[in-house]
């Protein structure tokens, strides 16, 4: 819809070479898909592309310069306004807040449009789908949710009952071969919900509960270690985690002794001697959904961390390792809201054995199970004025990068940082080198619509 219009508003503004240089250095994370080529290239683009594009559109122009040394500060304001609008859209369900806050994202958009007329982009704003945005609190008053007259859902349904179902028949008078072969299917997945049904000990059909804005997740590692004995000294080389065992002697005796101070703790730590010289490593942390009634699916991957080092493909390529940042909750985080949270990178995601954890800790059974080595970044602020994003830095003492280790349970979810590229982004950097060689960056709200729910 729009966001067609308002990518190609932004590459008339902006040099398209300086906007591709920004997609192709971005980090990667598990909701945003990396455009390598750019985006201003791209053709018959489609509805899930615009949606992968709006993603990071916001943070890839924010320290781009205008033409004329024009102040950005108005187009910002307005893609901004865009993105809050189409995100509050797509609510599962709505109060009159919500519907308000929708108002107010519209009214900023129509008050900041002008810079696309001053810089000669735009002569008026006469397009069918703007216009129609006026009638959307309206409408979802009347018919409810927009989810309840999406196309999408038809357009998805269009490949299981069209398409599949031709390509099932012999292509000659099909249209009797499809409607036998869908009715076969029907009857088979009811069949399959009937013995499911059974196999469960036939339990009662519970009440459908209405949507609900999924801010609960659970988290899921795998059973078996992703590499069972890795050096010491390969945690601190290939994974990056500096101050290992430093980290580690620290959390033993935060634990057994929560109490002391921080004089004590490092004096108490530096008599820390760890009974191992191997852990295991875990290269991902899973992230399942938890519906209103408390169900959930395991089958549904909806956020990962990755905690990878640098590897050789089959032909002897190196495989830049990959580090994700995290939201961590430092004891008092709320549901919604970036209080008692705090942004880190993960090197390492370990465990213990049971011989090594009775060591350690005065109660073995209170440890947690997995432990992950994170990299600190500057505490929230306020969000920028413009943009409304977070801006952060990484805490850096006495030259050298602060880090911790934490209770893997403490992990929110990932979270996407954007670079603060600058006026012009920097050529030596890479997307899988970004997180090391910057400096500053912005937090990415609209990675998802969890963390645009959350990260407020």
């Amino acid at each position: 819809g729009i966001i067609k219009h308002l990518i190609e508003w932004i590459k008339e503004a902006y040099s398209e070479a300086e906007i591709d240089a920004r997609c192709r250095r971005l980090p990667p994370n598990h909701n945003i898909r990396l455009f390598m080529k750019g985006i201003s290239s791209l053709s018959r683009v489609s509805g899930t592309e615009h949606n992968q594009i709006c993603r990071f559109l916001l943070g890839i122009i924010i320290d781009i310069r205008l033409p004329g040394n024009l102040d950005s500060a108005r187009l910002i304001r307005a893609v901004r306004a865009i993105l809050d609008f189409l995100y509050l859209a797509q609510y599962p369900c709505h109060t009159d807040q919500t519907l308000n806050l929708l108002d107010d994202a519209l009214t900023r958009f129509h008050n900041n449009k002008g810079i696309f007329v001053d810089l000669g982009i735009r002569a008026n704003f006469n397009l069918p789908k703007l216009h129609f945005f006026r009638h959307y609190v309206h409408m979802i008053k009347l018919y409810g949710t927009t989810d309840n007259y999406n196309t999408e859902y038809t357009e998805r349904l269009h490949i299981d009952l069209a398409k599949d179902a031709y390509r099932a028949t012999n292509h000659k008078d099909e249209y009797p071969q499809m409607t036998l072969w869908l009715e076969r299917r029907e009857k088979m997945l009811w069949h399959d919900k009937f013995v499911q049904w059974r196999l469960a000990g036939d339990p009662p059909v519970q009440d459908r509960l209405p949507p609900d804005m999924d801010y609960r997740r659970a988290l899921k590692m795998t059973k078996h270690p992703t590499a069972k004995r890795v050096p010491l000294d390969r945690i601190i080389c290939d994974y990056g985690a500096t101050f290992f065992t430093e980290a580690l002697a620290r959390y033993v005796v935060r634990t057994n002794q929560p109490t002391l101070s921080a004089v004590q703790l490092e004096r108490e730590a530096a008599h820390i001697v760890l009974p191992f010289q191997t852990v295991a490593t875990f290269h991902r942390v899973k992230f399942h959904t938890i519906n209103a009634s408390g169900y959930r699916d395991p089958t549904a991957t909806i956020d990962s961390v990755h905690c990878q080092p640098p590897r050789k493909d089959n032909k002897g390529h190196i495989i830049p390792g990959r580090f994700d940042t995290v939201l961590v909750n430092e004891g008092d985080g709320g549901t919604t809201g970036v209080n008692g949270y705090r942004v880190a990178q993960v090197r390492v995601v370990f465990t213990l054995t049971s011989h090594a954890a009775a060591a350690l800790f005065r109660t073995p059974a209170k440890a947690p199970t997995h432990f992950a080595y994170v990299e600190w970044f500057t505490p929230f602020g306020q969000p920028e004025a413009n943009h409304g994003l977070y801006k952060i830095s990484r805490v850096i003492r006495n030259g050298e990068r602060l880090a911790s280790i934490i209770d893997i349970s403490d992990i929110r979810r990932s979270v996407h940082l954007i670079p603060k590229f600058g006026p012009v982004v920097p050529r030596e950097w890479t997307s899988s080198t970004v997180l090391d060689l910057c400096s500053s960056f912005f937090v990415n709200s609209f990675s998802d619509r969890h963390a645009y729910l959350t990260i407020i």
